[in-house]
């Protein structure tokens, strides 16, 4: 085998001319190329000017990398450590010798780690060599936006049956899957944007989840507690519940006879994993610390390009919450309204949160306006008496202060806007207490 392998380092001064041109000669009978995949920024941090950055960049490398994924019927490029023990697997296997099938697929990984690296170097020049800053590429929106995931798994449908679907990207990098069959694309969605849900609080919460949407959220002295006053005043199967803190092996073994689609917790003791174990009913999924940079924006597909924008995620500080009404919140009020206000955030517009005793009471979202959100909130005939209403919008007339407290809510707050003094003024004529927030809270 070692007559038939040779090995190259891909310094430029290691050869007479390029390791590129060494590479393309056959007589020189390289087999496998490794390089270490550069960081274009980090690389190019330390330096004073970007044309003192460009020159220290090692290009020979990269060009070497392209060209061995350009060479695969004879050569192999192998992206780093971890791949020895493939590539020295596959030479065993097949007499010293690497088969085609491996050396294709790392020429497509290394030709897409070159391109990266190209898209890189330009995306540094244009902050660092135009005459005038380019601010919006200064703060997350470069000139062009490149999207590159590999496929983590094929899905057997998408939201309906007859769709076909895939996720990419580095989702099983955030969740350690503990049990449960395969996640769906419904299962999917729902994880992802619970997990931004709960990241939300501190205090110990619970809330159930259902084809992507909030159904029902509350506080508790513990996430235990917390769950179990969830599932004790909820029905129907197939419910995801996503809690901060432990849940424990009773309030385990309560949602699994409440046939819960599955579960998101911090982590699973070894009493509760026991449990987990022998069944395949609920998933169980750990949500790992971090989400990564690609946690700060969101982008969604839109008719021939995309749309970005920086996600949600300032803090909401009551501080900076007015009080337009005579009437004055409660310190009881607080911290009903932080869940209410946390939540309303993480639901399509407009909508409107019913909070009392730390539980959500009542939830409506995805409407065409504040007015209708409530219209529909009150169509269930949902006893409110001394509850609290949170808004994602500013309220567009005064009927639905005076529908509020015919329901006898007392309490409503919303971002700022819409008739103000009209609704201060019918605030104090009702004794409710009226207050607005200066951030929006709207989630198309």
């Amino acid at each position: 085998m070692a007559s038939k392998l040779r090995t190259a380092g891909i310094a430029a001064d290691v050869f007479e001319g390029s390791a590129a041109s060494f590479l393309m000669d056959p007589r020189n009978e390289v087999r496998i190329l490794a390089a270490n995949f550069l960081q274009v920024e980090q690389a190019a941090r330390g330096f004073d000017s970007w044309k003192s950055a460009l020159q220290a960049l090692d290009r020979d490398r990269v060009e070497a990398l392209r060209t061995a994924a350009l060479l695969p019927d004879r050569m192999a490029a192998l992206d780093g450590p971890e791949e020895f023990a493939l590539a020295t697997g596959e030479l065993r296997a097949n007499g010293g010798t690497l088969p085609r099938s491996f050396c294709l697929e790392r020429a497509t990984r290394a030709l897409r780690a070159t391109s990266d690296f190209d898209f890189a170097v330009a995306q540094y020049l244009e902050v660092q060599g135009a005459e005038a800053p380019d601010m919006a590429a200064l703060g997350g929106y470069p000139k062009a936006l490149r999207l590159v995931w590999s496929r983590a798994v094929s899905l057997k449908s998408g939201d309906n049956d007859h769709q076909q679907a895939a996720l990419y990207g580095s989702f099983f990098e955030h969740f350690e899957q503990v049990a449960g069959g395969e996640l769906d694309f419904e299962a999917i969605l729902t994880v992802s944007r619970a997990a931004y849900f709960i990241g939300e609080f501190e205090r110990p919460v619970a809330a159930l989840w259902r084809k992507g949407k909030l159904v029902a959220a509350r506080f508790g002295d513990d996430a235990r507690s917390a769950a179990g006053k969830l599932l004790a005043a909820t029905t129907g199967e197939r419910l995801w519940l996503v809690v901060n803190g432990s849940l424990g092996v009773e309030c385990l073994r309560a949602g699994l006879k409440a046939r819960l689609g599955g579960i998101l917790a911090p982590d699973f003791s070894d009493g509760e994993r026991a449990v987990l174990h022998d069944q395949s009913e609920t998933a169980a999924l750990v949500s790992l610390a971090g989400m990564g940079y690609e946690a700060l924006q969101e982008v969604r597909s839109v008719v021939g390009g995309a749309l970005a924008q920086d996600r949600d995620r300032a803090a909401i500080n009551p501080m900076e919450w007015t009080v337009l009404s005579l009437a004055q919140p409660l310190v009881d009020d607080w911290e009903g309204l932080m869940l209410g206000a946390k939540t309303v955030r993480h639901l399509d517009s407009s909508a409107c949160v019913a909070v009392r005793d730390g539980e959500i009471v009542g939830l409506e979202y995805g409407r065409v306006s504040t007015s209708e959100a409530w219209k529909s909130l009150m169509s269930g005939g949902l006893e409110l008496s001394g509850a609290s209403l949170v808004f994602d919008e500013a309220l567009e007339n005064v009927d639905s202060l005076r529908q509020v407290k015919s329901r006898g809510a007392r309490l409503v707050v919303c971002p700022f806007g819409g008739p103000v003094e009209d609704l201060r003024a019918e605030a104090n004529q009702l004794g409710l207490t009226l207050m607005t927030m200066p951030k929006g809270l709207r989630r198309l």
